[in-house]
């Protein structure tokens, strides 16, 4: 059988040139133009591997992590070297900070919205 490769990790959105935009800042990624439209922006990994890429989704709803009325469909991790530095990059990216599970005080991650609500962690490798 022949091994698969991920090609990308789709986020629905209500804008996605905007939502790349704010991910871009974040991880230091630029936009494939060539690959992007009004519909669907790519930010290129430039590791090489998959990309991740916004698709618009006009009946997009935010999810109400924690309390999950509107679950989170996923969430990406980001490692980062301090929850300092996580902190800087997220808030200065345009994040914002989200309350810490109370069974995770002392985690070595700290949980973000994206400017559109989805959750996302950065996760020290130190601290």
């Amino acid at each position: 059988m022949t091994q698969l490769d991920l090609a990308a990790f789709a986020i629905d959105c209500p804008d996605p040139r905007e939502l790349a935009d704010f991910y871009g800042r974040l991880l230091g990624w630029q936009v494939d133009e060539e690959a992007s439209n009004a519909d669907w922006v790519e930010l290129a990994n430039p590791n090489g591997s998959a990309v991740l890429a916004f698709q618009r989704d006009p009946d997009y709803r935010p999810p109400t992590w924690p309390s999950g009325e509107v679950p989170q469909m996923m969430h990406l991790d980001i490692r980062v070297q301090t929850i300092a530095e996580g902190y800087k990059r997220a808030v200065g990216a345009g994040a914002t900070p989200l309350p810490q599970p109370p069974d995770k005080q002392d985690a070595k991650f700290r949980v973000y919205a994206d400017p559109v609500g989805h959750p996302f962690c950065m996760c020290a490798i130190d601290d």
